[in-house]
């Protein structure tokens, strides 16, 4: 179910930030009873900033629309239907334009566009980099795939700063859980180490994230075990 609300009030507490939020013209009491666990609704909150699409949002768009209409044999305004539907059932979103759409929704509809040319090995013609609307999204889609961030080559996963295995550490027994990543091509991963990550962030306007455990478990990597693990040089 997804509903339209105004957040009145909200309280930042030890266990996170507290909302009063209010849902106009609907008694919800009754579906929160029923889907409550202890009191509680566990749910997805997304915050649309009211903006509409932006000129910029609106090209990447259409430009990673063109890439998949190449790649597919469909024409571009067939396409473009295509993919909105597919985006719509699989998000429980309702329609929309690209001509007015939310900003919000324009991010997100870029960013299921870049994960479904990852998922099919469809080339993207620029770097992804400069597609996305949503760095973090787009780096964590990446490691996902092991993709390379800039070229969508198959990517390393680099273990940035304070991440990394010590020498002789056994990566099959380490916890990888909490650690950070950056997906890089080889030729890419070489370069960070010659560079270092600081100059290699700066160059390329990256940075490690973390994943969740199950991406991690997915990709191969232990979350279980732990061993002491020291700083390489």
């Amino acid at each position: 179910m997804h509903e339209y609300a105004e957040i009145r009030a909200y309280k930042e507490t030890d266990e996170g930030t507290r909302l009063i939020v209010t849902i106009p013209g609907k008694e919800l009491g009754g579906y929160i009873k029923r889907f409550s666990v202890g009191g509680v609704v566990k749910s997805e909150l997304r915050l649309d900033d009211g903006r509409s699409i932006s000129a910029n949002q609106r090209k990447k768009c259409y430009a990673t629309l063109k890439d998949i209409a190449l790649h597919t044999g469909y024409l571009p305004e067939e396409l473009k239907e295509i993919m909105k539907y597919y985006y719509i059932s699989d998000t429980g979103e309702g329609y929309f334009s690209l001509s007015n759409c939310s900003m919000t929704t324009a991010r997100l509809f870029i960013n299921y566009l870049i994960e479904f040319c990852f998922i099919w090995d469809i080339p993207i013609a620029d770097s992804g980099l400069d597609r996305t609307d949503d760095i973090n999204a787009y780096l964590y889609m990446c490691i996902k795939y092991r993709k390379c961030f800039s070229t969508g080559k198959p990517a390393d996963l680099h273990h940035c700063t304070g991440s990394r295995i010590g020498m002789g550490g056994n990566r099959n027994k380490v916890s990888h859980s909490g650690r950070f990543f950056l997906p890089v091509s080889r030729e890419l991963h070489n370069e960070v180490h010659v560079t270092g990550e600081e100059t290699f962030f700066k160059k390329h306007h990256v940075y490690g994230i973390q994943v969740d455990n199950e991406t991690l478990k997915e990709l191969g990597y232990n979350v279980d075990k732990i061993e002491n693990h020291e700083q390489e040089g």
